[in-house]
């Protein structure tokens, strides 16, 4: 047999580099190394997805709706977000307390924001946002060395929970962060994509969720709003 075309993935150049890895685990685990990373903005790596230079997109949100190809985005994780910081940063009486006081490291990621401008509008508060950073990796940083409280899913810093470095405040934020992986539908997919994808729920365009069928691709067509 011919030698096998890699797999290739691209990711949101604002997504957790953990996560990533947690999504390339069964992969490491089986010593594959046939496997090109990518990086950039949605609009690019969509673009690289219906030009089929691409195999699959991570994301953290379903994509819009295109005229010309019709993207299926599978929900394979879904992490509640949080308050974390160092030890003398998450000390506080309340919610309200802690975002009003504290200096604030607040990503870019709209899916994330949104919830978060909706949480502060229900308590009436208006938080010191400090940093506003669109690299998950900086956030860590930042939150590590002191200079705020991140609001970020535990898989942004597992390392530094892990390692004590970072602590967790101890209230709930009642915000989701939902991660995708984004395919169009292909008579021959990657025969790897099945090994990093459990078929659970697909989202077809930027339409409803609905139960996946695995050996019954949908066929819907593109939205035309």
């Amino acid at each position: 047999g011919g030698t096998r075309a890699p797999l290739r993935i691209g990711a949101l150049s604002t997504l957790s580099r953990n996560f990533q890895m947690r999504f390339l685990e069964p992969l490491l685990q089986s010593g594959c190394s046939d496997v090109i990373l990518k990086s950039g903005s949605e609009a690019v790596l969509m673009e690289a997805l219906t030009d089929l230079t691409l195999d699959v997109v991570l994301s953290t949100e379903p994509p819009r709706g295109s005229s010309r190809t019709v993207f299926v985005a599978q929900k394979i994780a879904e992490q509640p977000v949080g308050l974390y910081g160092t030890s003398s940063r998450v000390q506080a009486d309340s919610l309200m307390a802690l975002l009003s006081e504290q200096p604030l490291i607040l990503p870019t990621e709209s899916a994330l924001r949104t919830g978060f401008e909706g949480l502060v509008a229900r308590l009436g508060i208006t938080p010191r946002v400090a940093f506003d950073v669109d690299d998950m990796a900086m956030v860590r940083l930042l939150a590590r060395a002191g200079a705020g409280l991140a609001i970020v899913p535990s898989v942004v810093v597992q390392d530094e929970l892990a390692a004590g470095l970072l602590m967790p405040a101890p209230f709930s934020l009642d915000i989701m962060e939902s991660f995708y992986a984004v395919t169009i539908h292909r008579s021959f997919p990657h025969p790897l994509l099945a090994r990093l994808m459990a078929p659970e729920t697909e989202i077809v365009a930027h339409g409803l969720a609905e139960p996946r069928q695995a050996s019954q691709p949908d066929q819907t067509a593109p939205r035309r709003d």
